[in-house]
């Protein structure tokens, strides 16, 4: 193991490398099956120590973490149940079952009627006054193309919203249990210590 050395703060993972970083370590708990919290790590990945990485077969090394503190594992052990049940919802995430409308005006009736709605559109760029969009809906007038566009985009976005909101909840639960396992070995190391490429990953006694 590398000794303390606090050259850096290191790269944050990217949200694929701390997705890959959350599996790994959910695989970890699933065979650790042990009451108390593991107080080691053996690994096998390219190691960014204090943002310097670590020497090793095509940048690949094994390393053995000891010493991690139970109160600091604990932390990791609770987010990692948040990030497997937020990575479980995401693959079964699928597109809103009511958003179905074809054509603008169905489609901005649809939306009109609620406030994330509303508020979709207005992101999208449909651009218009009070009374443009009264008669929107009464149909006395058509949106210009690029509302009509504006539309379809918001509508889409809405439809996608159960599947967006899902991956959105999952990288953000993978990287609070990546950044827990960093804070672990940062509170005993004294440097940022990260994980990437991970080929191997299991807790110890």
């Amino acid at each position: 193991m590398a000794r303390k050395r606090d050259t850096g703060t290191g790269e944050p993972y990217s949200d694929a490398e701390a997705e890959r970083v959350a599996m790994a370590i959910e695989a970890a708990y699933a065979d650790w099956d042990r009451p108390a919290e593991p107080s080691k790590v053996d690994v096998r990945a390219k190691v960014e120590w204090a943002g310097v990485y670590q020497p090793g077969n095509q940048g690949v090394r094994r390393i053995r973490v000891e010493g991690l503190k139970p109160e600091k594992m604990r932390e990791v052990r609770k987010v990692i149940e948040k990030a497997r049940k937020a990575l479980g919802k995401q693959r079964t995430a699928k597109p809103a079952a009511t958003y179905r409308a074809k054509g603008w005006e169905a489609q901005f009736r649809q939306l009109f009627k609620t406030a994330k709605g509303y508020e979709a559109m207005s992101k999208a760029g449909v651009s218009a006054t009070k009374q443009t969009l009264d008669r929107w809906l009464s149909g006395s007038q058509t949106p210009s193309k690029a509302n009509r566009e504006a539309i379809e985009r918001a509508y889409g976005e809405m439809r996608e919203r159960p599947v967006s909101e899902a991956r959105s909840a999952a990288e953000s639960a993978s990287k609070a249990a990546a950044e827990a396992m960093t804070e672990a070995m940062r509170e005993r190391y004294g440097v940022n210590v990260r994980f990437r490429d991970i080929e191997h990953f299991r807790f110890e006694e």
